[in-house]
């Protein structure tokens, strides 16, 4: 012959050799399905059959294995092509791109990779399968709240929450490699809560009573009000917030029940809707105080001071402060909330319990003390201490804590079962100070009365809180004393006294009125029309 013909050498890429074992190990795996097979012709259970499952399933085992290698050998130069088609702006390649990475992506977080948790099931369970891709677990939130969460490494939603919803006759989960095998149900799986909710309208439009089926479904589980239901306000917070609290429950059973019991045949959302959802009861909150030790030692400082002249030992504040965290651990306030109603039962401790403590630690010290006859006397003792103090303030004199536990004291000392007397003096007091206004102040007509008109005033033109303002602030005491005239100011002259006071300049009615005089000026020099 002249010049044979030399068949051309191919060479075969690294890619290519992992799959020729993989067409191989297929091959042979064919030998354990059809009529023929091995499984088939041994008695589930017999040790013939179980070392013929064992192979099958080291077959498996090895074409995985080499898939795994195979994108993990890809994926690098596929993400850099992916890249380069985003810079370039070529969408279209970079979509394809995309698919082909989530692909990569999916074979390689592998039914068999140690990462990924629950049952190993592989044949036949698509949904299992599903689940262990997205890795997904029961987990818990930032408040506490238990959610369905992706956990996989890699994964585009790694880290969110997400949502499952199965529906017979609905429709194919987008998620990769997923069929349902149990009649017509299919499954959505997902971290975007939108695009459930818009499956689950589609699918209640497609069935018998339509989204009417499903307003009476929420309605009788409690997840809605009545109004939303005779109103068929999907679009509403509370259509919303009940079907995601509805959604964010079955998401939670169907993973349970996946990685505890193996189950890979969820239920319905319908069905789990109409014969397993509980309701959400009250929501209920503990909540109790804890006083710092550094806190607790200038408390009961300040009441040694006062009652005995010297500060606290250590083994007084340590005796306190031990008493004090071992009252407050008990004293729980627990809230039951609904949505409609609200009850707290409990309460932490107060100043009384505080001032009992205080009292019992600085022991034979202050005996006979007027804060021994108070505390001896219980709360209702101790009401009447805040009760004189707040009376005292109604009618312009000031009295310190001092003063009316020595009133109250002096009373209980001579077994007084009312404050009379001590509301007497009070007034007297008053009259005295408030010469001016002694005809007017009575046991019916407090100087807070007197000051009410003063203090509405006196907020409307300053533009302050009137709440901030009472009769013992001492713009309204000007009024009220009047420079010693008989009777309060009267008002012209104490709207006059706060126009000419610092605080008007800086109210916004002042600018207003500031503006308008120039305006008027301008416009009497005709610079304004």
């Amino acid at each position: 012959m002249a010049s044979g013909l030399r068949n051309p050498t191919v060479k075969v890429t690294e890619e290519q050799k992992l799959r020729n074992q993989i067409n191989k190990l297929n091959d042979t795996l064919k030998g354990f399905n059809g009529p023929d097979a091995r499984l088939q012709k041994y008695a589930q259970g017999t040790p013939e059959y179980k070392k013929a499952a064992a192979e099958a399933t080291q077959l498996r085992r090895d074409i995985s294995a080499l898939e795994v290698k195979i994108a993990t050998s890809k994926i690098s130069s596929v993400q850099s092509a992916y890249q380069r088609a985003l810079d370039s702006g070529n969408t279209d390649e970079a979509n394809r791109l995309s698919e082909e990475i989530g692909a990569l992506n999916a074979t390689i977080n592998n039914p068999y990779d140690p990462k990924i948790k629950g049952p190993q099931f592989v044949e036949g369970d698509e949904f299992g399968n599903t689940i262990r891709k997205a890795g997904l677990i029961v987990d818990t939130d930032e408040n506490g709240d238990s959610v369905v969460r992706s956990s996989m490494e890699g994964y585009a939603a790694n880290g969110s929450e997400h949502f499952i919803w199965a529906s017979k006759g609905g429709f194919k989960s987008k998620l990769p490699g997923f069929s349902s095998t149990v009649e017509d149900t299919k499954v959505e799986i997902g971290a975007s809560y939108n695009e459930i909710e818009k499956k689950i309208l589609q699918d209640a439009n497609t069935k018998p009573g339509g989204m009417q089926a499903l307003l009476d479904r929420m309605l009788k589980a409690g997840l809605i009000s009545k109004q939303t239901y005779n109103s068929r306000a999907i679009e509403s917070n509370d259509f919303t917030d009940g079907l995601m609290y509805a959604l964010r429950e079955y998401s939670k059973k169907t993973t349970r029940d996946y990685e505890v019991s193996g189950i890979k045949t969820p239920i319905s959302f319908d069905d789990y809707m109409d014969k397993q959802f509980t309701p959400a009861g009250p929501k209920v909150e503990y909540s109790s105080v804890t006083t710092t030790r550094d806190t607790a030692a200038s408390d009961l400082n300040r009441f040694f001071m006062g009652y005995l002249g010297t500060g606290a030992s250590k083994e007084q504040h340590d005796e306190y402060y031990k008493q004090l965290r071992a009252l407050e651990k008990k004293a729980i306030k627990v809230r039951t909330s609904t949505e409609n109603n609200e009850n707290v039962a409990g309460e932490f401790i107060d100043d009384l319990d505080k001032a009992e403590l205080m009292r019992k630690v600085a022991g034979k010290a202050l005996d006979g003390s007027d804060i021994d006859a108070v505390l001896k006397g219980g709360a209702g003792a101790a009401q009447d201490v805040n009760s004189i103090i707040s009376k005292a303030r109604q009618y312009g004199v000031k009295l310190s804590n001092q003063d009316a536990l020595s009133y109250v004291a002096n009373e209980l000392r001579l077994g007084q079962k009312d404050l009379n007397k001590v509301n007497a003096k009070i007034l007297s007091i008053a009259k005295s100070t408030y010469s001016n206004l002694s005809d007017s102040l009575s046991d019916e007509v407090t100087l807070k009365d007197l000051s009410s008109n003063y203090i509405y005033n006196m907020a409307e033109v300053l533009e302050l809180n009137p709440k901030d303002i009472d009769a013992l602030d001492p713009t309204v005491q000007t009024a009220l004393k009047n420079n010693g005239n008989k009777g309060t100011m009267n008002l012209t002259d104490f709207d006059r006294m706060l126009r000419n006071d610092p605080r008007w300049a800086r109210t916004k009615n002042a600018r207003e009125e500031a503006s308008k005089y120039a305006y008027e000026v301008l416009k009497d020099f005709g610079l304004m029309a």
